[in-house]
C-alpha cells in the first residue's frame, strides 16, 4: 500500500478473541532475531503487580517461601496480611528474607501487615552485568580460599560464606528479570535476548550460584586441611589449580556470552589439566592419617565439583560433555 508497506492478513479467530475491530490499534515489533510480534494495543504486556499473602502460614519457612516466590515470579508489591498480630519472630524472618532479595523494601507495616515493594525498574537493568558480576565473585571465592590455604591465612570462611550470599542475591535478581523477559517481548528486545538465550541464562546462572556452593565447601575443607597437615609441599599444585580454576571460569563465561566454540572447548583441556593435577594431589595422602585423608579426598572433590561448573557452563555453546566423559 503506497510503495512502503505491504498487506497481512490476520487470523480471524485471532481477531475476535482480542476484540480487533476496524480502525483498532495493533503493536507491532521487530525481535533481536528479525520475527515480527503483533499484539492487540491494549493487550500489551501487563503482568500481576500485586499479591497477597495470608498470614499465619502452617510454618514459618513456608510464608519466606511465598515471599522469595513472587519475587522471583515478578510481583511489585507484595502484602503481608494477618487476621492477628504478626509475631516478632516472624516480622523478623520476613524482614531477613526481604533484605536478601535485590531491590525490594518493606514500604508499610503495621501490627497485622507488612507491605513489601520493588523498587528497580527492570527496563534500566542488564541481564549480562548482573552475569558478569556474578562471574567475578563466584571466582573470586575460591582464588582466594586457595591463596588463604597457601598463606596459612584463617577466618577466610567467614568472608566466603559472607560473599556467598551476594551471589545468591545477585542469582535472584537475574532469574526475576529472565522470568519478565519471558513473559514481556518488548524486555527480552531491550535486553536482546531471545527465547532460548533467556533458557541458558536461567541455566548458567543457576551453575555460577553453584559454584559459590561449592566454594564456600571449599574452603571450609581448606581451612581443616591447614589445621590438620598444612600445605608443605603442595604450593605448587595448589597454585597451578587455582590458575586453571580461574583460567576455565573465565574461559567459560567468555564462551557463553559470545556463542565462541573455541572458547567451549579449551574449558574441557583446562578441566583435564585441574582433574590430574587433583589425582596428583590425591595421591599424597597415602602415608597420612586417616583424618587427613578424608579431608584431603573432600578437599579435592570440592574443586572437581567446581571445575565441572565450569565445563556445565560451556556446554551450553557446545556439545563438550561427551569429550569430558
Amino acid at each position: 500500500m503506497g510503495g512502503g508497506t505491504q498487506l497481512i492478513s490476520l487470523p480471524k479467530a485471532w481477531v475476535r478473541r482480542n476484540k480487533i475491530i476496524k480502525g483498532a490499534t495493533i503493536s507491532l515489533e521487530e525481535t533481536s532475531d528479525g520475527r515480527l510480534l503483533i499484539s492487540p494495543f491494549s493487550a500489551s504486556y501487563n503482568p500481576a503487580k500485586e499479591v497477597k499473602i495470608p498470614y499465619p502460614s502452617e510454618y514459618p519457612e513456608l510464608l519466606i517461601n511465598k515471599v522469595t516466590g513472587a519475587y522471583l515470579l515478578g510481583y511489585d508489591l507484595i502484602l503481608l496480611q494477618g487476621e492477628d498480630k504478626i509475631s516478632y519472630h516472624d516480622r523478623e524472618l520476613v524482614k531477613k528474607a526481604v533484605s536478601q532479595l535485590v531491590g525490594l523494601e518493606i514500604v508499610e507495616e503495621d501490627s497485622k501487615s507488612i507491605t513489601v515493594q520493588f523498587l528497580l525498574e527492570p527496563s534500566t537493568l542488564e541481564p549480562e552485568r548482573i552475569f558478569r558480576r556474578m562471574h567475578m565473585i563466584a571466582r573470586g571465592m575460591y582464588v582466594d580460599a586457595i591463596t588463604a590455604l597457601l598463606e596459612s591465612e584463617k577466618d577466610i570462611v567467614r568472608a566466603v560464606v559472607h560473599r556467598d550470599e551476594e551471589v545468591n542475591r545477585l542469582y535472584f535478581l537475574l532469574v526475576r528479570l529472565i522470568r519478565s523477559a519471558v513473559l514481556d517481548s518488548s524486555l527480552a528486545s531491550r535486553y536482546h535476548l531471545t527465547p532460548i538465550e533467556c533458557l541458558d541464562y536461567r541455566v548458567a546462572s543457576n551453575i555460577l550460584e553453584t559454584v559459590g556452593d561449592y566454594s564456600v565447601e571449599f574452603a571450609k575443607n581448606a581451612q581443616k586441611m591447614n589445621e590438620i597437615r598444612g600445605t608443605s609441599g603442595l604450593e605448587s599444585q595448589f597454585k597451578t589449580i587455582r590458575e586453571s580454576l580461574q583460567g576455565s571460569q573465565d574461559l567459560a563465561v567468555r564462551s557463553f556470552l559470545t556463542r565462541n566454540a573455541a572458547d567451549a572447548r579449551e574449558v574441557v583441556r583446562l578441566y583435564r589439566e585441574i582433574t590430574q593435577t587433583v589425582r596428583d594431589f590425591e595421591r599424597t595422602t597415602s602415608e597420612q592419617s586417616p583424618s587427613a585423608v578424608h579431608v584431603t579426598i573432600a578437599t579435592a572433590s570440592s574443586i572437581d565439583k567446581i571445575a565441572r561448573c565450569q565445563v556445565d557452563i560451556a556446554d551450553l555453546v557446545a556439545p563438550v560433555y561427551p569429550i569430558v566423559r
